[in-house]
């Protein structure tokens, strides 16, 4: 009976003990998983300005263009202050032509790199995987709007802002004011993170998010601007996976040049090195085959 009480005790411990690290398990899996997740804000739908995930190039030319779109509610209340003549026509000219530039500004990125590749958006895209963008310029910022998929069933994914960074700007004058300020908007403080090239993310950048929006700012310092970028959740954390192709270098360097720069070939008409024998290949050749004949005398 002894015996019995003994070997349950001895299970009962057991199972308790393996409770106990199962429980510590999850406490380590959801602390892990927090330190990964974006901290997370209750929404950040004011900050998307009425875009949606998922709207065409169409749908985004035409929310800017159209009558009391987004060109008209940024002239209107200048244009509504002036009196008729030179000046209002000029500024009407001025909304006019944005319009149409910003109707003709799709790059698509195929098998050309792009300059965009000499500047911090470089990992923003990629080539050859069915990505384009729409770019907004402005005076202190310039807008992307990112698309995935080929037309017409291309939808957008991501909305880019490259503002300056400005004593008195939108953002302040350096990248820990614009994360302190949007901090500040969204009432949640940021997680700042290291770069990651694996994941397309290239330079440091600090995140937060709700259910369906990812949030980034992003460290671009040294071009004196910063990057936000308003994205889509899920094709945030799955683009790795959505971006298969790759887009040969052409500053790297051809195989054969590679096979010169590591010693792999030899330049015959260069001058022997000091010590060695002299008349290349057919040279060495004769001097094995006079040792040869000088040890058979």
């Amino acid at each position: 009976m002894k015996h019995r009480l003994l070997f349950a005790a001895v299970v009962c411990g057991g199972v308790a003990l393996s409770l106990s690290s199962l429980a510590a398990d999850t406490k380590a899996s959801a602390a892990a998983a927090a330190a990964v997740e974006a901290p997370s804000v209750s929404s950040l739908a004011p900050q998307l300005e009425g875009f949606r995930w998922g709207m065409s190039r169409a749908d985004v030319i035409k929310t800017h263009n159209q009558l009391g779109g987004v060109f008209d509610r940024e002239y209107n209340p200048l244009l509504m202050k002036m009196q008729p003549g030179v000046r209002m026509q000029a500024l009407e000219s001025e909304r006019e032509t944005r319009k149409l530039q910003f109707a003709k500004s799709l790059h698509e990125f195929k098998d050309v790199p792009s300059g965009f590749d000499a500047t911090g958006l470089k990992g923003e895209y990629s080539y050859r995987n069915n990505e384009s963008a729409l770019v907004l310029e402005g005076a202190t910022k310039r807008r992307f709007f990112f698309f995935v998929g080929s037309s017409p069933g291309e939808r957008l994914w991501k909305i880019y802002d490259e503002v300056k960074l400005l004593d008195g700007g939108s953002l302040g004058k350096t990248y820990q004011e614009a994360v302190s300020k949007t901090s500040a908007n969204v009432s949640v403080q940021g997680k700042a993170r290291n770069a990651d090239p694996s994941r397309w993310l290239n330079l440091p950048y600090t995140e937060w998010q709700d259910g369906s929006t990812h949030l980034r700012v992003v460290d671009r310092s040294g071009e004196r601007l910063v990057g936000v970028a308003m994205e889509e959740r899920n094709t945030f954390r799955n683009i790795s996976a959505m971006r298969p192709n790759k887009l040969e270098d052409p500053l790297a360097l051809d195989p054969s040049i590679q096979l010169v720069t590591k010693g792999g070939i030899s330049d015959p008409n260069a001058k022997p090195a000091p010590g060695a024998p002299s008349g290349g290949a057919e040279a060495g050749v004769k001097a094995g085959a006079g040792k040869t004949a000088a040890k058979k005398k």
